[in-house]
């Protein structure tokens, strides 16, 4: 079975192989004084011109191989997204959010095929993307966050997201053989006085995952959605956001995972290296195009000879000027 996918649409192209065979055909005509190399160069310019329109056209073959073997995993991202995580200690002179985006997009490459899903939270928690085998958009996702206008934060709290957690991961596994993978990624500020619940009432629901620790004990200032520096009124100073261990050891602990500094995105390549291992694989047929082989490459060397014989049978005059 055959179709075609044109890398240019076929109305723009037609022109264009027509005027590429005007010209080869009027280069024919100008440099071969005999009947018998005219009528050479005109096949050749219809040949050539034929062939730039086929190889246009991209023919391709149906793969029955097309076949894959993915993990059985269903992977939810909880992200803090109060203020603090703008704060700019990660790598140095990097955003906490910044370093946030980069570890689950590295974890999403290295478990390409899974299901991921994503929710947030400040003072409260939104889903803002369901199970998806679509990473590209959890990504979209995270790119779009932005820190909240100082005047209009409520403050953090690690609470927040465990209704939510609850209700995906209820979602999450449904199907035979699913292991359900849980990021929970905070800098571990509780803002709002609230005093942290236990989250071990999720960890049977969880086969694996860890806590990501974002920031720093020294701390960093930070700048809100409209580019003011944030400030703490109580010193009249710039207000420093330092990471608080503690609260993510212990929400760790509760679920029954690890919990990790963050440095950078590798550092997480061990649990990432653990869930592989423990998970298992089903085969899965790819959708759409990628059931297809190009071919159209099969034709380029035909083209080259075709531009050859163009130039040295049926222009040897030109040559020789």
């Amino acid at each position: 079975m055959m179709i075609t996918s044109p890398m240019i649409p076929v109305v723009i192209m037609l022109p264009v192989v027509v005027l590429i065979f005007v010209l080869l055909a009027y280069g024919a005509y100008r440099y071969n004084v005999t009947l018998q190399k005219r009528i050479a160069g005109l096949t050749l310019a219809a040949l050539i011109s034929l062939t730039v329109f086929c190889i246009n056209l991209r023919f391709m073959k149906y793969n029955p191989d097309s076949e894959y073997t993915r993990p059985n995993l269903d992977v939810l991202f909880v992200v803090d997204t109060t203020i603090s995580m703008w704060a700019e200690d990660y790598d140095r002179y990097d955003t906490r959010m910044s370093g946030a985006r980069k570890t689950c997009e590295h974890i999403m490459e290295e478990l390409q095929g899974s299901s991921f899903c994503l929710v947030t939270f400040d003072d409260d928690s939104r889903v803002l993307m369901p199970l998806t085998q679509d990473a590209q958009s959890i990504s979209d996702c995270l790119y779009a966050l932005t820190p909240p206008s100082q005047y209009v934060a409520k403050g953090s709290s690690l609470n927040a997201p465990f209704d939510n957690i609850k209700r995906m991961l209820e979602h999450m596994g449904k199907e035979d053989g699913h292991s359900r993978i849980v990021f929970f990624i905070s800098d571990g500020e509780i803002t709002n006085e609230e005093e942290l619940i236990s989250y071990a009432e999720l960890s049977d629901m969880i086969d694996g995952g860890a806590v990501l620790g974002f920031g720093t004990d020294k701390g960093a200032t930070m700048q809100d959605n409209d580019g003011y520096d944030v400030y703490d009124y109580t010193t009249y100073g710039k207000a420093v956001s330092c990471i608080d261990e503690d609260n993510l050891l212990q929400i760790a602990t509760d679920l029954g995972v690890s919990y990790i500094h963050v440095n950078t995105y590798s550092d997480v390549d061990a649990v990432i290296g653990e869930a592989l291992t423990n998970a298992e694989t089903v085969t899965d047929t790819r959708e759409g195009i990628e059931n297809y082989d190009d071919t159209y490459f099969y034709l380029v060397p035909v083209l080259m000879v075709l531009l050859l014989g163009e130039i040295f049978i049926t222009r040897p005059a030109a040559l020789s000027r």
